[in-house]
């Protein structure tokens, strides 16, 4: 009888332990803390509310003698509204336990706020974070490859082709020609370059470089008015000669007109200075970021020589 009896008084004073797992860490006044003046809770007999922000989990309950007037789930705490003259407090937690009538050090007064802050058991790891046990199974028929070797970072760059977008101009005797280049390449691709003055001129004749007229052999007087057009389609292939530089060859037609008008207000084309027929085009691209950049040259013929500069970007 007196094992049992002392066996029933050791659990009485175990159990309390087991229950309860946490404490309160400490208590104080917030004298710079003003929320309970600025924003006063009342209770049902219209006093403003001493306030504790609880500093804790989430999933403790409270209760005072006097009752909770209002709860609030703030960031990082927990604010309780009790009654002026609040003395003790109940805090409850689902799996920690009890901690019954904790008695404050001071008496809560109205519109002053405290801190409560509570100590939480530290848990276990297993029991926060269950242990996943990985199995790794080789697959079947399988031999490690050890001729495999790290690719150089440079080849790992995307492989689709760059795409080019540039405006030109040409120049001849102060007289600008405006053209678009669209080229498509990786370490070798295509381009197309169209580039023209907009200008067209009808003629009612032709002449020499002297100014005589074939036809009759006769030389009018001109005005000294000259007038230029010209126009030049290209396609080619493009090749990249290091790692942002590429050079750039094509074929295609151009045609370039020099008109002469004489006093009677005839219009006598040049056939000296006018040439029509195959055109060529060389030239280097050069890239600097987004950016794209051409110097090159355009003949007709191999008799007319018109360099070309350009400007534009990359996609």
């Amino acid at each position: 009888m007196k094992k049992i009896l002392c066996t029933i008084i050791l659990l009485w004073l175990l159990v309390p332990g087991w229950a309860q797992e946490f404490k309160v860490a400490s208590f104080r006044l917030l004298p710079n803390d003003i929320t309970a003046w600025v924003n006063p809770v009342r209770d049902l007999n219209d006093e403003a509310c001493a306030l504790i922000k609880v500093v804790g989990n989430r999933d403790f309950a409270f209760s005072t003698p006097l009752g909770i007037v209002q709860r609030k789930n703030e960031v990082g705490e927990i604010w309780l509204y009790v009654p002026n003259g609040t003395r003790k407090i109940t805090i409850k937690h689902p799996r920690w336990g009890v901690l019954r009538d904790y008695k404050f050090p001071v008496t809560l007064e109205s519109r002053l706020t405290y801190e409560l802050v509570i100590e939480e058991p530290l848990l276990k790891v297993e029991e926060e974070y269950p242990r996943v046990r990985k199995v790794h199974r080789p697959l079947p028929n399988t031999t490690l490859d050890e001729s495999l070797q790290a690719m150089p970072t440079s080849k790992l760059k995307s492989q689709r082709p760059a795409f080019t977008s540039l405006l030109t101009i040409g120049w001849d005797h102060e007289r600008p020609a405006f053209g678009v280049m669209l080229a498509c390449m990786k370490k070798h691709g295509l381009y197309v370059h169209g580039q023209a003055d907009l200008k067209s001129l009808s003629v009612d004749g032709e002449c020499r470089k002297d100014g005589s007229i074939p036809s009759t052999g006769d030389t009018p007087y001109y005005t000294g008015s000259e007038k230029y057009s010209r126009y030049a389609f290209l396609v080619g292939g493009i090749h990249s000669i290091a790692s942002l530089c590429y050079i750039y060859e094509g074929l295609g037609y151009g045609k370039r007109q020099v008109v002469w008008e004489t006093i009677e207000g005839l219009k006598l084309r040049n056939k000296d200075y006018s040439y029509k027929g195959i055109a060529a085009e060389l030239g280097l691209l050069v890239k600097v970021r987004k950016m794209a950049f051409t110097l090159g040259v355009i003949t007709i013929k191999g008799e007319y020589w018109e360099p070309t500069v350009g400007v534009g970007i990359n996609f």
